[in-house]
């Protein structure tokens, strides 16, 4: 019986010293040593990745695919897995990836996580890792853009992060980004890593959003805008159609443009979408503006002869015209794009009159349109008008626009007076559910009043300034416009660059399509008969036989000429 006690005893005090040895321990672990171990612990975990995965697709009007995403590598290093410093960043270099200078400062001075390069060939990355020492690579998602550079000024593209920076990318960020998926690197005691990848194959997103822009029509168009500036020798330039009554728009062509997938290799201006960036003062074709405020009024007397055989000053400004028209009927001073007559008739008119219609119009504010980011022009108030703002801004002057806005007016006249909201977005389509940008439609002049002005525009085309838009498939009815650009440095307009556009729609008789086309600074001529024209027929033309807007009997009409 003493034995059994004793035994229970010693057994015991083992017990007791066991426990008192592992308290010790615990107290030593959490306690005395717990700063260095937590500090070992973060060692080990060295980072927290957050990559986002499914970005939305971008389809075109016809379906086809502008925008999806593809596997790719991104490149990173922990400093103490670096054996030769300079040799890792020469072998990197070796293969085209040189590193910025807060790069090589982080791997130099830390052994934290760093990011070497990103968006890198899958293959290439499987060869740099097998080769270049310490050096790692993690694979997500990067954007892919089917047909390069075309539409690039729409689409936009994204940064290293698959965020949108620019174009259609950026505005709708937020409908296409995907999801955010956090991945943890670590290193076991030896040094040795552990990434916890995700090593599957990119996955179709659940969102899509398609386009009113047709892959094979705005390739056509900026082919054609482009051979145009080259030809004229513009430095910059843009061409946008809208279907007039349902406001989609068909095709929005910029004369620069980029590759979005190295992106960062060209200029910021070439990113630039010209159709609803660019701020100008129009010219003549703001000469149908005036002359649908004047026929609104009903104090436009269609009767009465205006002489411009005289130049005109109005408030210590000087109107003359390119020749000497002189005695014009009223349909005469818009088909001739008399300054002097325009002038002539506006003179008498109210200021707030004509402001209130320019705000109806849309000017000075921005169109609205869904999907993109665009410029709402310059229009000031009527009670910062100078004695020469209101018959300037009837040919186009102190008052700025953009080629979008035009289209938009020019649509509206075409459409019977009624102003639709344009859409550069068809529908969306997120989990299922699919969402069509809202629509909108206001009456802006009567009927008979666009029916008068759609006929100028069409006797301009047939024997005015328009000529060289005359189509061989369909008839067209337009304006042409010409304005010198204010040189900033000089603090005066231009006596070299000028902005030469051509506003239209087609076909004249039964409108579908309202089109603008615009050079900036073009050489070969100034003005907006010349060059615009000739280009707004060529597109005008593929455009026709696109949707089958042909007219046989044009046709051969023209082919006998």
């Amino acid at each position: 019986m003493f034995n059994d006690k004793l035994t229970a005893r010693l057994f015991a005090g083992f017990g007791i010293f066991i426990f008192i040895v592992v308290a010790v321990r615990l107290f030593d672990l959490q306690v005395i040593d717990g700063e260095r171990y937590s500090s070992f612990v973060n060692s080990q975990i060295n980072a927290r990745l957050s990559v986002s995965k499914n970005r939305g697709y971008i389809y075109d009007r016809d379906g086809g695919v502008v925008a999806r995403n593809k596997s790719t590598a991104s490149l990173y290093a922990f400093r103490k897995n670096i054996d030769n410093y300079n040799k890792f960043i020469k072998d990197l270099a070796g293969y085209g990836i040189t590193l910025s200078q807060k790069t090589k400062n982080a791997l130099a001075k830390t052994d934290s996580f760093t990011w070497v390069a990103r968006g890198v060939d899958l293959d290439k990355a499987e060869k740099m890792v097998g080769r270049i020492k310490g050096l790692e690579y993690f694979k997500e998602e990067a954007r892919f853009y089917p047909q390069g550079s075309m539409m690039a000024n729409l689409i936009g593209f994204t940064g290293v992060d698959n965020q949108g920076r620019s174009g259609i990318e950026y505005a709708l960020d937020k409908e296409l980004s995907g999801k955010k998926v956090t991945v943890a690197s670590l290193r076991d005691s030896r040094g040795r890593l552990i990434l916890f990848d995700d090593k599957s194959d990119v996955l179709k997103s659940d969102t899509e959003v398609y386009l009113t822009v047709s892959s094979r029509i705005q390739s056509a168009a900026e082919y054609l805008l482009r051979q145009g500036a080259m030809k004229f020798g513009a430095k910059d330039g843009s061409v946008i159609a809208m279907d007039i009554r349902t406001g989609d728009i068909i095709l929005a062509a910029s004369v620069q443009s980029f590759d979005p997938h190295s992106y960062y290799r060209y200029p910021k201006s070439a990113w630039k979408n010209h159709p609803f960036s660019y701020v100008y003062e129009p010219g003549s074709i703001f000469k149908t503006v005036a002359f649908s405020y004047l026929s609104e009024t009903g104090r436009l007397n269609k009767a009465r002869l205006v002489d411009t055989g005289k130049k005109i000053s109005i408030g210590g400004y000087t109107y003359s015209d390119t020749k000497n028209y002189g005695v014009l009927t009223v349909d005469e001073v818009y088909t001739h794009s008399s300054n002097i007559g325009t002038a002539t008739l506006m003179k008498d008119e109210r200021n707030a009159d004509f402001y209130s219609f320019l705000k109806k119009a849309g000017f000075g504010s921005k169109t609205g349109i869904y999907g993109l980011g665009e410029e709402s022009g310059v229009l000031k108030d009527a009670s910062q008008w100078s004695r020469t703002s209101r018959t300037s801004i009837a040919i186009g002057y102190e008052v700025m626009v953009t080629p979008l806005q035009m289209a938009r007016f020019y649509a509206a006249v075409a459409n019977g007076g009624i102003m639709v909201k344009p859409r550069i977005i068809s529908r969306m389509v997120k989990n299922g559910k699919v969402t069509v940008p809202e629509t909108s439609e206001e009456r802006i002049m009567s009927s008979e009043t666009a029916e008068y002005i759609l006929g100028l525009m069409q006797k301009t085309v047939e024997d005015g300034t328009g000529v060289n838009a005359r189509t061989r498939l369909t008839k067209v009815a337009g304006k042409t416009g010409t304005a010198s650009i204010y040189d900033n440095k000089l603090k005066a307009y231009s006596k070299r660059n000028y902005s030469a556009s051509f506003a239209g729609v087609f076909p004249a008789e039964d409108p579908k399509i309202a089109m603008v086309v615009v050079y900036e600074s073009p050489t070969s001529s100034i003005y907006g008969g010349s060059t615009a024209a000739n280009v707004f027929r060529q597109i005008a033309e593929f455009v026709s036989t696109e949707f089958r807007y042909i007219e046989p009997d044009l046709r051969v009409a023209y082919a006998d000429k």
